[in-house]
């Protein structure tokens, strides 16, 4: 075979694993803010009193919260 030809598969197989492994970190990056900022939210939402409501707004979410049941739990719908 033809070491040029050999030299040019193995550039572009490497190529393509740099791109997938570079995908990958990214992607692993934004599952792991998201679990950051769902337990950040969970933190919160633990130390709020039954009735209460949590409101949380970002450029990508919005979370509204109803904390347990009201002294009524029929004013909780």
């Amino acid at each position: 075979m033809d070491p040029a030809l050999v030299l040019g598969a193995v550039t572009v197989a490497l190529g393509y694993l740099v791109r997938l492994l570079l995908r990958w970190i990214r992607e692993r990056g934004a599952v792991r803010r998201a679990e950051l900022a769902q337990s950040g939210l969970s933190d919160r939402v633990r130390l709020l009193p039954a009735g209460s409501r949590l409101v949380e707004k970002d450029r990508e979410r919005q979370v509204e919260i109803m904390v347990g049941f009201a002294d009524n739990p029929s004013e909780a719908r």
